[in-house]
């Protein structure tokens, strides 16, 4: 059974942004509470706060641990969710490749009936490992 869940480095970039979100959108509302900011300091503080809440409730609501073998596992801990798919059910994948400056990024797409599983290289773990077992073992399924 192969695991993936999302790569330490990616949610901690995400976090340290959320942090800095939080910082400069507190820092502000403390200037407009204290009456010592002028409007720029309204507009700040509702920009990064409403970003910082936004970005962090997307973070947590899209975080998944994914297990692959027979069965297909899909769990979101965060929505008290989880999905349970047999590997014959699925419809069909596809790799899609971007070439980018640095590194190319690529993602996978399983469909499913009523289901679409996305995983990219960039933010899950064992990526490399999925595609080359699903190569193996469904890749009849593959769109080209």
């Amino acid at each position: 059974m192969i695991v993936s869940k999302p790569k330490p480095t990616a949610l901690i970039a995400l976090g340290i942004f959320i942090i800095i979100c939080f910082g400069i959108g507190g820092y502000a509302l403390n200037n407009v509470l204290n009456n010592t900011a002028g409007w720029f300091g309204y507009a700040i503080s509702v920009i990064m706060l409403t970003l910082g809440v936004i970005l962090l409730i997307r973070q947590l609501l899209s975080y998944k641990t994914v297990q692959i073998g027979d069965l297909v596992r899909v769990s979101y801990p965060f929505r008290f969710h989880k999905k349970e798919l047999k590997l014959k059910e699925l419809v069909s994948w596809k790799q899609t490749i971007i070439t980018t400056r640095n590194d190319p990024f690529k993602q996978l797409a399983l469909t499913f009936q009523h289901f679409i599983l996305k995983l990219s290289v960039q933010e899950n773990t064992n990526y490399e490992r999925i595609y080359k077992y699903l190569k193996k073992r469904a890749g009849k399924k593959e769109i080209s």
